[in-house]
């Protein structure tokens, strides 16, 4: 997935990269991908304080190694206490594997409901050559990226990579209409975990990058994902059990159907040997 440039994209993610200090709690918080390293912007958008959290690549399938626990720790580090979205960037007609895998990876890294949370931003909306958004994503092949879409309850929307004056502003605005809808359907409410607790709490007391209160959040890092990764893992197991009960209560409640079918078929079956032997 691409990371958004905080030099194309104006106000949005204006301001110096910090690493101290809290965000105040009216600041809306969003999480995207893919930087270097994990880093963080400070911006305003109507008045409104903006906390943009850039991830480096630890949503790839590779990803598992002492490096990006660190990454992800980071991460939830800088977004305390919890992101009101994240930021799905993907290039328009390329959601491919790596894509499908990347999301199932946020919902590892965050959690089960990490989808209640996820805004699709499509790139290249030039590539639509004037054709509608909608009918590109209704009409779709591509069945991950419409199983995405029906995760995320149909909310996407695309950047022009060659916009800029007022189509760029514009397609910021629908952007940030669309978060804050989100926001407001959420109540105000944000993404949040036992590891935001505790990344919280080593920002209060200051643990040092090397120290053994970092260290010892880094293995609850890595046992957080864990136990996330497996809790996903169980919920598709589940979920794919309930879709057999259905299909099982399904066929029960439809089986006097099934048998007058099958008795009609056979009737018929007998009525046309019947007539086949009394014609010869």
């Amino acid at each position: 997935m691409e990371g958004l440039q905080r030099s194309r994209y104006g106000t949005m993610a204006e301001g110096g990269i910090e690493h101290q200090g809290f965000e105040p709690s009216f600041s809306l918080r969003i999480i995207l991908s893919v930087t270097r390293k994990c880093q963080r912007a400070t911006g305003t958008w109507n008045g409104r304080s903006i906390l943009v959290v850039d991830t480096p690549p630890i949503f790839e399938s590779r990803a598992q190694d002492q490096e990006v626990y660190e990454n992800i720790g980071a991460c939830y580090l800088l977004s305390v206490p919890g992101p009101h979205v994240l930021l799905l960037v993907t290039q328009l007609g390329r959601f491919t594997e790596q894509d499908a895998v990347a999301v199932t990876r946020v919902k590892e890294v965050f959690g089960a409901g990490a989808e209640r949370y996820m805004v699709i931003l499509f790139t290249r909306k030039e590539d639509l050559a004037g054709g509608s958004l909608d009918e590109y994503v209704a009409n779709t092949d591509n069945l991950r990226l419409r199983s995405l879409v029906q995760e995320c309850r149909q909310r996407y929307c695309a950047f022009n990579n060659r916009a800029s004056g007022d189509e760029q502003r514009e397609q910021l605005a629908e952007l940030m209409a669309m978060i804050e809808g989100l926001e407001r359907q959420h109540q105000g409410a944000f993404l949040t975990n036992e590891l935001f607790f505790d990344a919280q709490m080593l920002r209060q007391i200051g643990g040092g990058a090397h120290g053994e209160s970092q260290r010892r959040y880094l293995e609850k890092v890595r046992l957080q994902v864990a136990k996330q990764k497996q809790d996903l893992k169980e919920a598709e197991r589940n979920c794919a059990f309930k879709v057999l009960l259905r299909l099982k209560a399904w066929i029960v409640s439809h089986a006097k159907i099934f048998v007058l079918v099958l008795c009609l078929f056979i009737f018929l079956a007998i009525v046309i040997s019947l007539y086949s032997t009394h014609q010869r």
